[in-house]
């Protein structure tokens, strides 16, 4: 396996950085600190392909490469000519492009003028690409050789979904553990990663340790809850994999995700919905599944997979009701959260209002994390948690489960191959980040946790930095 400077996924970026669009503009000059019009999601999380990022001074003289007649690929070239010195972005072709979400955070004129911005000292070229049908990573050279990181994620249509632009994150693997937990102390927010070796789940024994131990949040990896529910009541007989769920109003949340897109009446199996909420961290999905199974039942779920105090997520939330407690705009209703007791809490949720949660995406930036607007767990829950489904995928109700949760690998797929399966879930919300990981190979098995939690959501909205660490953790243990 290559220990070359890693970059990160583009799909993962997507998951985790994005509601819909995210578009990050550079002033002027690419070098200026980044503005951003982003919001962030209470879950993330994807990631098929990544790239492996040259040396800047190998950078420098690298030629043009070619962009793909792909979905994806189509976007990034227009992107690129919309970015050339002279050129006029027309805001009704630019907002022809973006997909409803996208819209809903930004329209053609904004768009137009900060592609003028980066235009100014352009022309740019693609120096470098990597990528799937539906995301993909492209790094931009201007004419004084500055770079920029331009991620484009493209829905079925072909519609924008997220748009980046960030300065280059070049990054060298840390060499041994010690290189590895100072740059862990080094991150902004305050991170715990936790690498646990679960060869033996019986006795699970600690490798590496940085930062405090105690309950952090960790946005959408609760869905690993929620997939256990349902695998229990596909063992019960209550659900089967194939099960058809209907959507409804009622169920739908916000992104990270697709389905809140889809009309009332859509109709999803069991099955697909679980995909849609691991794999791309799909928040109505999640809702979907919770109805189906109750949210007593994902509660009951919590002691079952290991959890040390299930009262910290005692009533469980559901995606949509976080949205609508934490940006809401009702202040009293948080605080009244905030103090409550679980009792208290539950007579909250059932006065929501019901629908869609029909929030601004532009005015979620506060962090809730600290009025227990998330969902929270120790190092050691997460190991369990990702050991109780590794059990449950060797019976007959679990089968798919080794899919399920090995389709977004999380890591770059040169490290990811250095291991013989990958479970993988993470995690956001404004201010907080969760990586959480299940290796295994020949020599054993591995589960690494990443938990980051910040006052500021600009200690977190670079992710780059975190990813690393975790990836980094990865490479270790294979000993590449």
């Amino acid at each position: 396996m290559t220990t070359t400077t890693p970059r990160r996924s583009p799909a993962l970026l997507a998951g985790l950085t994005a509601l819909g669009l995210v578009l990050v503009a550079c002033s002027t000059t690419p070098e200026a600190a980044p503005e951003s019009s982003s919001t962030a999601q209470a879950s993330p999380t994807p990631s098929p392909s990544a790239t492996e990022a040259s040396t800047t001074s190998e950078l420098d003289d690298a030629p043009v490469v070619e962009i793909p007649a792909t979905p994806v690929g189509e976007q990034i070239a227009w992107t690129i000519a919309a970015l050339a010195p002279g050129a006029t972005l027309d805001p009704a072709d630019a907002e022809s492009r973006l997909s409803p979400p996208a819209l809903e955070q930004l329209d053609g004129a904004a768009l137009a003028q900060t592609f003028a911005g980066i235009a100014a000292t352009g022309p740019w070229e693609p120096i470098s690409y990597e990528g799937e049908d539906y995301s993909a990573i492209a790094q931009l050279r201007d004419a004084g050789g500055q770079r920029l990181d331009l991620t484009v994620v493209v829905n079925a249509e072909g519609l924008v979904e997220q748009l980046l632009f960030q300065p280059p994150f070049d990054h060298e693997p840390a060499a041994s553990w010690d290189e590895l937990g100072t740059a862990v102390e080094a991150l902004p927010a305050d991170t715990t990663l936790v690498v646990t070796d679960v060869t033996d789940p019986a006795a699970p024994a600690e490798v590496f340790a940085s930062g405090e131990d105690g309950a952090f949040p960790v946005g959408s990896v609760f869905k690993l809850y929620v997939l256990g529910a349902v695998t229990d009541a596909v063992a019960a007989g209550t659900l089967a994999w194939d099960t058809e769920l209907t959507l409804t109003d009622d169920v739908k949340s916000m992104p990270s995700g697709t389905l809140q897109d889809e009309p009332a009446g859509t109709v999803v199996t069991v099955r697909q919905a679980a995909e849609a909420m691991i794999a791309i961290s799909d928040n109505t999905a999640t809702d979907l599944l919770i109805q189906a199974v109750g949210r007593e039942s994902v509660e009951a779920q919590l002691p079952v997979m290991g959890h040390s105090d299930p009262a910290l997520n005692t009533p469980l939330l559901a995606t949509r009701e976080l949205f609508l407690l934490g940006w809401g705009g009702d202040d009293a209703r948080r605080e009244a959260w905030a103090s409550g007791d679980a009792a208290e809490r539950r007579a909250i949720l059932a006065a929501l209002p019901a629908g869609p949660p029909g929030i601004d995406p532009l005015t979620i930036s506060a962090t809730v994390w600290q009025d227990g607007l998330d969902w929270f767990a120790t190092p050691d829950d997460l190991v369990a948690a990702h050991l109780s489904l590794q059990e449950r995928a060797d019976t007959p109700a679990g089968e798919p489960l080794t899919a399920i949760l090995g389709a977004n690998p999380g890591i770059e797929p040169a490290v990811a191959g250095a291991f013989e399966e990958v479970a993988f879930k993470g995690g956001s919300s404004m201010g907080v980040l969760a990586l959480t990981h299940h290796y295994r190979d020949a020599d054993g098995a591995w589960v690494v946790t990443l938990q980051a939690h910040s006052d500021s959501q600009t200690d977190v909205a670079d992710l780059r930095p975190y990813v690393a660490a975790a990836q980094d953790a990865a490479i270790l243990l294979s000993g590449s």
